[in-house]
């Protein structure tokens, strides 16, 4: 019996062993780098904030809360319901930053005096890039994104966004809200590392988000028996216990 228990776990356990292996050095790698620089905040500007201290000058032309229903009534085609607005500085100036539904899409747009602010063009995309990238930053292109397939940088997130991409800093993309240029996600080569590693992590190769799924399950099952049994088999021919076995008996 010994003998079968030794052999069943010397299989399962080379059967785990490239698994084991996955989860123990992505775990490490996990643990090497801070969250906030896998995702590349440390790469983009802050985004500025409005402190009570502000002068007055910066509100004098700023729309009053009664337009925004008007102004984007007249923008939007449909009913739609409200659920945040919050004053930003852009660009110098002072804007609502609306958020909000519309037949089920969510949506964000900037409101100025003149109403609704129109969405950014490749040339205003650019310009925002580079404005959010401090330092000896390298711009390659910008470009416009419609779809994205599953194993996309930007999977899960709102289409359409402008895509401005980076040779430096850590081949830097940046992903924008073409109406407000807001960063919906930064992606570098640290980035990259980290979901390879996550995807192996999770044993989910094609959305590399699901980690509620029976291949994972079994797979962490199994490693548990791995090592249990490692520890069982240690303890029977561990020559401390027999003799103390011995002794007993």
């Amino acid at each position: 019996m010994k003998i079968l228990f030794r052999k069943i776990h010397r299989w399962l356990g080379l059967l785990m062993a490239i698994q084991i292996i996955a989860w123990m050095v992505s775990g490490l790698w996990f643990s090497l780098f801070p969250i906030e620089e896998i995702r590349g905040e440390h790469l983009t500007a802050r985004p500025e904030l409005l402190a009570s201290s502000d002068g007055q000058a910066d509100f004098a032309d700023l729309a009053p809360p009664a337009f925004l229903r008007e102004a984007l009534d007249d923008h939007l085609d449909g009913p739609w319901t409200l659920e945040s607005a919050s004053l930003i500085r852009s660009g110098g100036r002072v804007f609502w930053r609306v958020a909000g539904e519309l037949e089920g899409q969510q949506f964000t747009r900037l409101v100025g005096d003149a109403g609704v602010l129109p969405p950014l063009s490749a040339g205003a995309a650019e310009r925002r890039a580079r404005d959010l990238v401090p330092g000896p930053g390298v711009l390659r292109d910008v470009e416009w994104l419609e779809s994205a397939g599953p194993d996309s940088e930007i999977r899960g997130r709102p289409l359409p966004v402008w895509k401005a991409s980076f040779d430096q800093p850590e081949s830097l993309n940046l992903y924008l809200d073409p109406w407000t240029g807001e960063i919906l996600a930064r992606r570098t080569d640290r980035w990259r590392v980290f979901d390879f590693l996550w995807m192996l992590h999770i044993m989910d190769f094609q959305s590399r988000d699901d980690f509620h799924h029976p291949l994972l399950q079994i797979a962490a099952f199994l490693g548990l028996v791995v090592a249990l049994g490692g520890v069982a088999l240690w303890v029977v021919t561990t020559s401390v216990f027999r003799r103390r076995r011995g002794v007993g008996g």
